[in-house]
């Protein structure tokens, strides 16, 4: 029973049987809170690496008063934490008895697919606009994301986890005081990027009716790998597992503590981190794409921008931006991250992500436009270029995708709202030093400005910031109640009408600052140039897929006869023949 006393037990009756949680009052209102609300069975023994499976119903009232442990990940790529057991689900709501049913907000957090920062947030500021606050532990790093593209291990479960929880808003949410006809999932990084994932799945239609992505798109070169065995391989060798075959190895896999396999893990990440050519935004387990099992759904059987270009999601309103100087977080989490600039300077293709990169003259090529456009016509990192080396990371890593989403969004879903920001100003808040990029305009930075921090008190912020949050969580919730973040446009607090994208080449926007203001088009001459970019080199991003997944490409430039299953692509009026090399 509630371990809690008896005048602030508060019990209600879900679908799957009756759950006991706790009346929290204090200064500024009163909320009914429940935490450790099973919405699967746990993810352990023979259901590791497999979809979640359904909650057997309960008659005893179940104790949802202690919070569980958060799902095993990475906090703040330092420590492993957390339980497998992890399919729960956490509601703080302002009001169970609502005459009007209150809107919800379903939060998705997660950085690099591997990490969460979720124990630091306090989601009152969001109660208190009377919206119904909801987030679950969801499988993440391999236990998420490992795939051998097989019944046995088909991948994306952590998004199938998701996918899980937001059934069970919608058959119970309405017993908290929610809306189930009003659901917008919002998330940040890698959580952003999950939520643009949930648009593109037909396995979520109708679970949400709004989206905000913070910082991500399922466009971003680290949101989907294209050969997810690979990573699974490289696990088993780090576990010392002699088995070659793919099914073998998970069976293996699932037999071993869960802390082996996370550590195992975190050494592989270490180690990609040292590595000279790898990407400085990836990780190792991510989405991808599936293939449709009979009996077994898939969530995502094609690629995002397929399915973009398509039209068919989940077409809803949608708010959809970054911060200015995304990669400003290396500064507080890589240590000297800028001290080998010269590495730049002596091998120009190191600077060019993996994505567009070859080891020939043509990557050297493209690292020495990037520079030259980045530099302002210099060819050569200093030490004063600094400033421009992040903003290219930022660039590539986060806006232009970003950036690209807005306008793709606007093409194929032009009856959808779309309201894009870019957040302008570096916050002042009292935080511990290991978390002081929440001060910075980098990634992840928006986070307090729309929750408050809390380690365990509260994280005091400066005037500006304080009201700077105040306009944040205004927007959000007012987009979260009506599909518009300014409904009034005699709001004192906001003063402002955010208006929405026009279409691809009319890109309005919100710069969030000290102060709001409007725009259009942001960093118009940027991600033109990368647009150019990756025209340009458009046959090299071909050759890269397929050395993504698995295929050696032999190039023959006009070839006497061409083989049977080659495939010949015209580029440039040469003729190259990629096929497979035995």
């Amino acid at each position: 029973m509630c371990s809690v006393p008896e005048d602030v037990k508060c019990i209600v009756e879900t679908k799957d049987g009756p759950i006991c949680g706790y009346i929290d009052k204090n200064d500024e209102g009163t909320y009914y809170k429940f935490s450790g609300i099973p919405y699967a069975k746990p993810p352990l023994g023979r259901l590791r690496f497999m979809p979640p499976s359904p909650i057997e119903p309960w008659e005893k009232v179940r104790d949802c008063t202690e919070k569980q442990p958060l799902q095993l990940c990475c906090v703040l790529n330092k420590s492993i934490e957390g339980s497998e057991d992890c399919l729960y689900i956490e509601i703080s709501t302002p009001n169970i008895k609502s005459e009007t049913p209150m809107p919800v907000m379903f939060w998705i957090g997660s950085y690099g697919f591997t990490g969460i920062m979720d124990q630091l947030f306090d989601a009152t500021l969001i109660n208190n606009e009377n919206v119904v606050f909801v987030r679950c532990g969801f499988r993440l790093g391999p236990f998420g994301f490992l795939s051998i593209n097989d019944f046995t291990a088909p991948g994306n479960c952590g998004l199938k986890d998701l996918v899980m929880a937001l059934k069970w808003v919608q058959r119970n949410i309405s017993v908290f005081g929610g809306d189930p006809d009003n659901v917008t999932i919002f998330g940040s990084s890698s959580g952003g990027a999950m939520v643009h994932l949930m648009m593109l799945s037909p396995m979520a239609t109708g679970l949400f009716h709004k989206a905000i992505i913070q910082s991500a798109s399922a466009l971003n070169n680290w949101s989907l790998t294209k050969n997810p065995s690979l990573a699974v391989i490289e696990l088993a060798n780090e576990l010392n597992i002699q088995k070659t075959n793919k099914v073998e190895i998970i069976e293996e896999l699932r037999t071993l503590p869960a802390l082996d396999i996370m550590q195992a893990f975190h050494n592989m990440a270490l180690r990609t981190q040292k590595a000279a050519n790898h990407d400085i935004i990836d990780s190792i387990f991510k989405p991808c794409i599936e293939v449709d099992f009979e009996g077994q759904p898939a969530f995502l059987t094609k690629s995002p921008l397929l399915i973009l270009k398509s039209g068919n999601f989940n077409k809803v309103p949608l708010i959809i931006g970054s911060n200015n100087i995304e990669a400003a977080l290396l500064e507080f989490i890589k240590e000297d991250f800028y001290s080998d600039y010269e590495k730049f300077n002596e091998n120009t293709s190191l600077i060019v992500p993996r994505s567009i990169a070859r080891e020939d003259k043509v990557t050297k090529s493209i690292g020495q436009q990037l520079l030259k456009f980045y530099l302002g016509g210099e060819e050569h990192l200093t030490a004063e270029t600094r400033t421009q080396y992040l903003q290219l990371i930022s660039d590539y890593y986060f806006l232009y995708y970003v950036n690209r989403t807005v306008r793709m969004h606007s093409q194929s879903a032009p009856e959808s709202p779309v309201y894009y920001y870019i957040v302008n100003y570096a916050g002042e808040w009292s935080v511990p030093t290991d978390i002081n990029f929440l001060n910075s305009p980098g990634h992840c930075a928006e986070l307090p400005f729309i929750f408050r921090i809390k380690m365990p008190e509260i994280c005091k912020g400066s005037r500006d910031s304080v009201i700077t949050r105040s306009r944040v969580i205004k927007l959000w919730t007012n987009f979260a109640k009506t599909g518009n973040p300014t409904p009034n446009e005699d709001d004192p607090l906001l003063q402002i009408t955010w208006d929405p994208v026009e279409n691809k080449d009319k890109l309005n926007y919100l710069s969030i600052g000290s102060e709001l203001t409007k725009g259009r088009n942001p960093f118009y001459e940027r991600m033109k140039f990368w647009d150019s970019l990756h025209q340009e080199h458009a046959f090299l991003r071909t050759i890269v897929y397929f050395n993504d997944i698995g295929k050696n490409i032999l190039i023959t430039s006009n070839p006497p006869q061409l083989r049977m299953g080659a495939m010949v692509i015209n580029y440039a009026c040469t003729i190259y023949t990629l096929k497979s090399s035995p």
